[in-house]
């Protein structure tokens, strides 16, 4: 497919737009000065009831409120955190800020789900929330980092809901997914009917059919709010991208907006500019200019990103997690996550870790569907990880 093919058909299909007939009304855009002033725009997520700001506030790697007061007075409604992010302290930062603006701000939390916990367990989870929170209640509880179907599907989740909602802890349920079984999560999540709430990865280079997940969510009245929409965060090493970074940062928010199934996009806020950015990207139609700064990117990073599919995992001989570690080094190299990665990192059993790469014949390299240079990566993770 050649390059104007892709901008047409495969960028804005993911999308789930069309350039067919519509290449004027989409590139025309009013000047900013006959706009008026920038607003927050709200949608509804799914039956929640719940009118939820087209951006959302991320909150792993995070612990500055008063940027996150800023996105506030912007209109921004929502926050996704987790009691895991931080030790807590994700949760703690945003404490001050939900008393000050009761009533006015969204809150989805929960707890880390790659385990499958019993009842009473979830329970206790959701106490740490409310009380890293100093909260009574959670909008959302989520079911967060679920990884298999298994997971998904853990009875214990349902019953432990049933007994949070009738406490008044949690009004709706969530689940959120980011691994190589994303879509079979989904799949599950939505066939099972009792989650309001989808939270997942979505960008322009993986996943095309969460088209149709996210259709059969939204047909179920299923919330769908998106994260990792950057598709790792390297555009600084894209030339053509280099002075182009806060673009393209508004392009993939509107790209994964151009899906009006989607309700949300949860970002990271490092700074008060990017509150700005962010409201600029939420009041700007998808344009052709946007089309082509992500296909310079999907170009120029078609064999450098890792989709952490986990093709590659299952044939290391050493049982290496390699999607796992390949994560933690983009936290730390294109995040701006070093410590928390590095954390997470110094966390793995050491039977998983990249730890005898050098004498690997890497047949996960030969194995990757996208040609990356695993063990390289591999071996510059662990350099990068290791505490000194």
């Amino acid at each position: 497919m050649d390059r104007r093919n892709f901008i047409g058909k495969g960028l804005l299909a993911a999308g789930g737009l069309s350039l067919a007939g519509k290449k004027p009304e989409l590139a025309a855009q009013k000047p900013a000065k006959e706009q008026g002033p920038a607003a927050m725009k709200c949608r509804k997520l799914g039956k929640t009831g719940l009118e939820v700001s087209e951006v959302s506030f991320g909150t792993f790697g995070w612990q500055n409120t008063p940027v996150l007061e800023a996105a506030i007075k912007s209109g921004l409604n929502l926050v996704c955190t987790c009691q895991d992010y931080q030790n807590g302290n994700a949760e703690k930062a945003i404490a001050p800020l939900l008393a000050k603006y009761k009533g006015k701000l969204f809150i989805s939390t929960g707890c880390d789900s790659n385990v499958i916990y019993d009842e009473a367990t979830l329970l206790k989870k959701l106490d740490r929330n409310l009380a890293n929170l100093s909260t009574e209640k959670v909008d959302i509880f989520l079911n967060h980092m679920v990884e298999t179907v298994e997971q998904a599907a853990n009875p214990a989740i349902p019953k432990a809901f049933e007994k949070m909602h009738k406490a008044g802890k949690a009004d709706h349920l969530g689940i959120s997914s980011h691994g190589g079984a994303l879509e079979g999560v989904l799949d599950k999540a939505i066939e099972l009917g009792y989650f309001e709430v989808i939270e997942c990865k979505y960008n322009f280079m993986e996943h095309p059919t969460q088209l149709k997940l996210f259709e059969k969510a939204a047909a179920k009245g299923i919330g769908i709010i998106v994260f990792k929409t950057s598709a790792g965060s390297r555009e600084n090493e894209v030339k053509e991208l280099e002075k182009k970074g806060l673009e393209y940062k508004q392009a993939v928010v509107r790209w994964a907006l151009s899906n009006p199934n989607v309700s949300s996009v949860c970002v990271a806020f490092s700074n008060f500019t990017d509150v700005d950015n962010y409201l600029e990207a939420v009041n700007k139609k998808l344009s052709l200019k946007d089309r082509e700064l992500l296909e310079l990117y999907r170009t120029a990073m078609a064999g450098e990103y890792c989709r952490y599919c986990g093709t590659c995992s299952g044939i290391c001989p050493y049982g290496v997690d390699i999607a796992r570690v390949m994560r933690y080094q983009m936290y730390f190299k294109y995040y701006g996550f070093q410590k928390v990665a590095m954390e997470n990192y110094r966390a793995l059993p050491d039977e998983i870790k990249p730890l005898r790469c050098e004498d690997c014949d890497a047949p996960c390299q030969g194995a990757c569907p996208h040609g990356l240079a695993t063990r390289k990566n591999l071996l510059e993770a662990r350099e990068l990880l290791t505490l000194a």
